[in-house]
């Protein structure tokens, strides 16, 4: 009989919605503990684009929480002291990502484009994150503020606990009881969820990221358009991700990297000397009907915050999931999100 030690709250995920949730939980004050199998932002978080952005299609995911992520994650980085947001601005163009309020033409936003579109939307007030970077920055802000992290602990199940509105999480050498659990275990959430007779109708969907290395200052902002999408960091390193197309090795991945390399080199002057750095395969979690699944289950105490894209949303996840637990209020925010819709 494994021994048993309460919490109040507990994190399941140090990805980048985990890290949030348990740094907007620790900041009221709450008592919480973050645990993950390895280090922070080691899943679906660590290949993510990261673009923070509020702008998206009428009929896209998480319509109504994505109109809040630009304000949540300036409010974030206000509070928290270096928390590293570069809001560079989009430029965006094309079928995808066409947008009302075009700016034509686009002279002067992005002078090494090789061909300037006749007509794409600048949005100065979008950025972007490193989310490797920023979660841990997330974690040190949680446990500055209190949060216990454990790091090298797989949860191997849920159990419910024998008290009512106690759910255990089973560490395999301990259970970590608790009053509150909330899974932001990425595309793990589904197998937790189903221990404890919670059904979440979960995928892993792959995509590919292409990592590139040019002089800085190739690309000033986001640029999107529906034949790429491409940023680049300070240090120079470019990054492009890819529809996955099957690819089941590692040459087939180059031969993915090299494409996205070649057409950066034909969309921007000066760039023949762009390097691949490399192409991996990242799974985002995607539930069944491609929409967020944020909030509490059919169990109470058990709670779930699984979000495509999450980087954007895990700002405003992360204080709509606190309020939530601290207030045992319903966010009208997240009506359409609910878990038990899939019940």
């Amino acid at each position: 009989m494994r021994p048993w030690e309460m919490h109040d709250t507990v994190v399941i995920g140090a990805g980048v919605i985990g890290a949030s949730i348990g740094y907007h939980l620790a900041a009221r004050g709450a008592a919480v503990t973050v645990v993950d199998a390895g280090l922070p932002a080691s899943g679906a978080t660590r290949h993510s684009f990261a673009w923070i952005s509020s702008v998206g299609g009428a009929d896209g995911p998480a319509v109504g929480l994505r109109d809040l992520s630009v304000q949540d994650w300036r409010r974030l980085g206000a509070e928290i002291p270096g928390l590293e947001l570069d809001w560079s601005g989009a430029l965006t163009w094309g079928d995808e990502f066409g947008r009302a309020e075009a700016i034509e033409p686009p002279i002067g936003v992005e002078p090494r484009l090789s061909e300037l579109p006749s007509s794409a939307r600048f949005s100065p007030e979008e950025g972007w994150i490193d989310p490797v970077r920023v979660t841990e920055q997330l974690i040190e802000a949680a446990r500055h503020r209190g949060a216990q992290i454990q790091l090298g602990a797989p949860v191997v199940r849920l159990i419910r606990g024998k008290a009512a509105g106690v759910i255990g999480v089973d560490l395999g050498h301990v259970v970590l009881g608790a009053s509150n659990v909330i899974v932001a275990a990425g595309t793990g959430a589904a197998a937790l969820c189903s221990s404890v007779g919670v059904s979440l109708p979960l995928a892993s969907a792959p995509a590919v990221m292409v990592r590139l290395a040019a002089e800085p200052g190739l690309i000033g902002h986001i640029v999107a358009n529906d034949e790429f999408e491409a940023r680049q960091s300070p240090d120079g390193t470019i990054l492009m991700p890819r529809g996955y197309a099957g690819e089941d090795s590692a040459e087939s991945l180059l031969a993915t990297g090299e494409m996205a390399r070649r057409l950066l080199v034909d969309s921007f002057d000066g760039a023949e000397d762009v390097r691949l750095l490399g192409a991996e395969i990242g799974w985002r979690p995607m539930t069944s009907d491609g929409e967020p699944a944020v909030g509490v289950t059919r169990i109470p105490g058990l709670h779930v915050a699984v979000a495509h894209p999450g980087v954007c949303l895990a700002a405003t996840i992360g204080r709509l999931v606190a309020d939530e637990v601290m207030t045992s209020l319903p966010a009208p925010e997240l009506a359409r999100f609910r878990p038990t819709r899939f019940d």
